[in-house]
């Protein structure tokens, strides 16, 4: 063989193994570019899906937030309302009561509580007082009962009040303390 002949088999075998080389790195270069790469989605979409649950915990808080601040204003209307409701509810009370003290039935009702009062005492001692408004039927309430009232100097809103010494015991049917009971134990 000549050196023309051994310099292109040499440079054949060169070049062919210059190409299997760069073959070679190219496919480690490709491969570790693809593990690169691959290892670069999976880092995003982590990252991604983190953001993600942060944003919907976010949302959620939000959410929450506002509808308790919606439930508390709810609740806060709803409460309103029904103090108002209560508020008409007792003040039309009072004014039936009113109607109802200018009657010969108020006057029938005082009668039979004192009545209930006297019997409840069995023969001690008891006073009875009449609203301060009553004042007028002072007379014809004592004819009826044959008790002496006396009228209070504080007004409880009509009925009767009666103390019975002996026993200590305070009998209150007045209107006011009836009404108070009632605003008490009153739900919508």
């Amino acid at each position: 063989m000549q050196i023309k002949e051994k310099l292109k088999v040499f440079r054949q075998s060169t070049i062919e193994v210059a190409r299997q080389e760069s073959k070679a790195q190219l496919e480690e270069y490709e491969k570790q570019y693809k593990e690169e790469l691959e290892s670069f989605r999976e880092k995003k979409q982590q990252e991604l899906e983190h953001t993600f649950q942060l944003e919907k915990i976010r949302l959620i808080r939000e959410a929450n937030r506002k509808v308790s601040t919606e439930s508390m204003r709810q609740r806060q209307v709803l409460e309103e309302c029904q103090n108002e409701k209560e508020e008409k509810t007792f003040k039309m009370v009072e004014q039936k009561l009113l109607a109802f003290q200018q009657t010969e039935a108020y006057e029938n009702y005082l009668v039979a509580q004192i009545k209930k009062v006297i019997a409840f005492a069995r023969q001690e001692e008891v006073v009875i007082y009449i609203n301060s408004n009553d004042k007028e039927k002072k007379q014809q309430l004592e004819e009826r009962t044959g008790v002496t009232l006396t009228v209070s100097t504080v007004d409880f809103g009509g009925g009767i009040r009666a103390v019975i010494p002996a026993k200590n015991i305070l009998v209150d049917e007045s209107f006011a303390t009836k009404l108070e009971q009632e605003k008490n134990s009153y739900v919508c």
